[in-house]
């Protein structure tokens, strides 16, 4: 039988950046409290039933936001082994994707379903410094609901190096922005801007 050889060349990227689907949710980390919304299409970030079902029925019973959370931190209180320490509304923002955020906003396609409670359990768990400090809880919940976003929307990367011959050489994932994925990059990959290597 007659045969022949050919030997072809493939040029590849060494870097293969992909968007990470097997990332557990954010909320399963230890954070400063409980993020719970009401909401009919999505679940919420935290399941505690029991906070979920008192969020539901002191809604019906308040007159504003400051009267549902006032109404809310008693319930709990009574009704639960946990003092409330403090509640925060946060909205959220629906078009292309999907965007939480800390306080509350009026407009299209905004809706105010849900709060951030901070306990004395959750606080103990997290850092006690932060029970008076306000502006600090704000901070960390600000970024706790930057990386649920992120999550949420399938924006978490993970990297496949391969060396000059096309060998794999590393691969880790679960990076919530690209420089984390660049800061475990060896040193010559520190100028390359990695948006090069992202396959959508």
């Amino acid at each position: 039988m007659k045969t022949f050889k050919k030997i072809e060349t493939i040029q590849k990227p060494m870097l293969v950046i992909e968007y990470d689907d097997s990332v557990p949710s954010p909320r399963e980390d230890t954070n400063l409290g409980y993020f719970i919304t009401v909401d009919s299409k999505l679940n919420s970030p935290d399941t505690k039933e029991q906070l979920e079902n008192i969020m539901r029925a002191s809604g019906d019973e308040a007159q504003n936001q400051e009267d549902h959370i006032q109404i809310m931190a008693n319930l709990i209180n009574t009704e639960t082994n946990e003092q409330v320490i403090a509640i925060y509304p946060i909205t959220k923002y629906e078009h292309s994707g999907i965007s939480f955020s800390l306080g509350t906003t009026k407009g299209f396609d905004n809706s105010n379903n849900g709060f951030y409670i901070i306990t004395d359990k959750t606080l103990k768990e997290f850092d006690e410094g932060l029970s008076k400090n306000t502006s600090g809880q704000k901070d960390v919940i600000q970024a706790e609901l930057e990386e649920y976003n992120k999550w949420i929307n399938g924006e978490v990367y993970r990297f496949t190096l391969y060396d000059n011959k096309g060998e794999e050489i590393d691969a880790c994932g679960g990076f919530y922005d690209l420089e984390a994925v660049q800061q475990n990059l060896p040193v010559d990959w520190a100028k390359e801007d990695l948006n090069d290597y992202i396959i959508y």
